[in-house]
């Protein structure tokens, strides 16, 4: 089930390049948030088989499911909120699905087709732009930067304790808008300011406005935390490392 948001501004995309016959045929992929959530996700943007199946990561070259899982996400949201596992099993006929239990050990399977049934155990998903493309880079920059307002009003109404942003292009343009709320220079996230996972204790002081004035811009104290890209066809970081980054979050839930 598809949860709707409670205000239809909260799905106003905003597209400033002109359509494509991809963008015609190809349908948008909406948010699947609620109020309160415990964890959000945000990708970039749908791509085509994302698109096509209407499902968060749904090529099967993505990372983000087997990261999801062997991460053990869903099991600690569901400690998380004191709940016995095994007891919700017994009544909720979709977590006997999704969890795997073995001598008392507990694992998952949780696929893209299960993101908006997700969102009832807290867990939600959405997109810096919600239009399909082959890829990020068919996105303009004024349209990242547009669809800022957009992501801030989603986080907002759900209210996350954890925003789990799925790639660095991402937080660097809500960086970007920022700034330019701040009205301070351009920052450029370097090895000396920026390093996966937790945005947290940082040292450098416009970066510090930035995530003050983020927090403020929702409204509520949040962990922000930046992981690299799960595509299938981003390698630059090993499945190791970004596995050791998803382990921290889990960690910390």
């Amino acid at each position: 089930k598809k949860v709707k948001l409670h205000s239809n501004d909260l799905t106003t995309v905003t597209a400033t390049a002109t359509a494509t016959p991809l963008e015609s045929e190809y349908k948008d992929l909406q948010p699947s948030i609620d109020e309160n959530l415990k964890i959000i996700f945000i990708g970039f943007n749908p791509g085509v088989e994302s698109s096509l199946q209407q499902h968060h990561y749904a090529h099967f070259t993505n990372l983000f499911w087997k990261l999801f899982n062997q991460s053990k996400i869903l099991l600690k949201v569901l400690l998380a909120s004191n709940v016995s596992i095994k007891d919700k099993m017994k009544e909720d006929s979709l977590l006997r699905d999704l969890i795997i239990s073995s001598s008392n050990i507990y694992s998952t399977q949780v696929k893209a087709e299960n993101d908006f049934d997700l969102v009832k155990y807290g867990i939600g998903f959405t997109d810096l732009i919600l239009r399909c493309t082959r890829s990020a880079q068919e996105l303009t920059h004024l349209e990242k930067l547009e669809n800022v307002p957009r992501l801030i009003k989603e986080l907002s109404f759900a209210k996350p304790k954890f925003v789990v942003i799925v790639g660095k292009g991402i937080w660097e343009f809500i960086v970007l808008y920022i700034t330019k709320i701040l009205g301070i220079k351009k920052l450029k996230l370097e090895k000396t300011i920026f390093d996966w996972g937790l945005q947290e204790n940082v040292t450098n002081e416009s970066y510090k406005c930035v995530l003050k004035k983020l927090k403020d811009l929702c409204g509520y104290d949040c962990k922000v935390y930046v992981f690299p890209n799960t595509s299938g066809l981003v390698a630059s970081v090993k499945f190791e490392d970004k596995l050791k980054l998803w382990n921290e979050l889990s960690n910390e839930i």
